[in-house]
Parts: structure tokens; sequence; C-alpha cells
């Protein structure tokens, strides 16, 4: 008689605790799906062809916002000053769009991991890298010197240095005259030419709200 009454308590009870398993177990995956990851800077690197006995590099940088900066550089001292550029812009829908400070446009064709463009006879392309040492470099050696370097992913490299004050270049360095170190941090260190000390120099990487400077010298 007493088993008679408690029967259907006890299986109130089961029938809660079960309740209470099916809410507190984790939604089943579904097969197939999987988390999206967060968007990462890319940095695209690589080399301006169709120019006749220089080695010119191109880079550019794209934070997650879209925003992006381009630079181009090489190892001759009067390409550098015709064509040696930061570029500020935008890259999205498949394009790459950026302006210099003196007017210069910079556009490209963004298609998976590459970005092709020209630059007068030159045709640059850059390609997406993800690890190693290859990208842009700065450093501020004093007020009146900031250096850049562009590394590609096969540790070549090309620099310059340039005044904040008239914006203008100063030098060319001597690439190929050093081995780039890769330091603590994701900087480098380079000489700048034979028996010169080397330079010190951190990545150019977009600020907390996903922007880069208008300028090197900023």
């Amino acid at each position: 008689m007493h088993s008679t009454r408690l029967a259907p308590l006890a299986l109130g009870v089961l029938l809660a605790l079960h309740s209470m398993v099916a809410q507190a177990a984790p939604a089943p995956i579904v097969s197939g799906q999987t988390p999206t990851p967060p968007e990462q800077v890319r940095t695209f690197v690589g080399n301006i062809g169709g120019l006749e006995n220089i080695d010119a590099k191109f880079v550019a940088i794209v934070a997650p916002s879209g925003n992006a900066v381009a630079y181009l550089s090489s190892n001759d001292h009067a390409w550098n000053q015709q064509n040696s550029k930061w570029y500020v812009g935008q890259a999205g829908g498949g394009r790459l769009t950026a302006r210099a400070s003196d007017g210069t446009e910079l556009t490209g064709t963004l298609q998976g991991d590459t970005v092709t463009g020209t630059l007068g006879t030159g045709q640059w392309t850059g390609y997406l890298t993800s690890s190693g040492v290859a990208g842009l470099y700065r450093a501020r050696v004093s007020d009146n010197e900031v250096d850049l370097t562009v590394v590609a992913p096969d540790g070549s490299w090309v620099g310059s240095a340039w005044s904040p004050q008239t914006r203008t270049l100063l030098r060319t360095w001597t690439s190929g005259t050093g081995v780039v170190q890769q330091l603590a941090g994701g900087g480098i260190s380079v000489s700048p030419g034979p028996n010169l000390p080397a330079v010190t120099m951190a990545p150019v990487v977009p600020d907390a709200g996903g922007s880069f400077p208008n300028s090197p010298f900023d």
C-alpha cells in the first residue's frame, strides 16, 4: 500500500530530474559547421616587376576594418625619389584604393591571397604572408630622421631614411649589406650599410581603432 502511494511521487521526481539535465546539456554541434575565426590584419608583400636593374618592393597592410596602408621602395635612390610613397586608403570588394599625401593614387585588385596593380611601366604583386619576418617596419631614429624598411618573405629587403621636417628622402640604404634579424615582440634589426650600426625597427600595424597614420612621420 505504501509503495502504491509513493510510485506517482517517484515518477514525478524522475521526470523533473530529466528535465533539468536536458536544460543543462550543451546545444548539439551540427555536422559541417565550424566557428568563424576572428578577422586578422593581413600583410601583402611582393616585388615590382618590369624595372631594369632595380630591386623594388611593394607592401600593403589591411586592417580588419578595411583600412589599409601601402608603401613602395627600392634599392635605387633616383627611383625612390620619384616613386617611393606612403599610401593610405581602403581595401574591400576586391579592390585596394589608396592615396599618397601628394595626391598620387594607387589602385589594385585583391583576389584571394594576392593583390596586384601597376605603377608606370612596372607591375606590382603582393602575396599574403602569415608568418616570418615579411612586412613593413619603421623607426624614428631622431627628430631629423625616420627609417622605413620593406622585408620580403625570402628575407630580402629595401630600406631608406626620410626627413620628418621636409618629408623628403634623405638616403637609400644599401640593401643586401646585412641580414635582417627578427627580434622578440615582432621587430627587426638591420644595418643600413657596410660598417654601420644596426637599426632596431618596429612593425607597422593599425592602431586600436583599426586605422593607420596618414604618413610615416605621424
